[in-house]
């Protein structure tokens, strides 16, 4: 083998380990990416059931105030009853 075929095994070494570790930097990446969007996913997942919750939370508030202002009702009816008849 020549000078010049050594070379050029070299330089074609060179740039198959420069391919081989870009390859390995690209799959680093892609599963970082893919780790970053399961993670993101769950927060959606977490926030959207916060939002539910607080949803229901609202709507058993506002059930609990119709019926606070019906017992409110109610007591001030039998104290208006109940002056009647002093």
């Amino acid at each position: 083998m020549s000078n010049g075929g050594t070379i050029l095994l070299v330089v074609i070494l060179v740039i198959m380990v420069a391919l081989l570790l870009l390859g390995i930097r690209g799959i680093s990446w892609a599963q970082n990416a893919r780790k970053e969007l399961e993670e993101e996913e769950e927060q959606r997942l977490v926030l959207k059931s916060i939002g539910d919750g607080q949803r229901s939370i609202a709507a058993a508030l506002i059930s609990i105030q119709s019926e606070l202002a019906d017992v409110r009702n109610r007591i001030a009816a039998i104290e208006s009853a109940l002056k009647d008849t002093k």
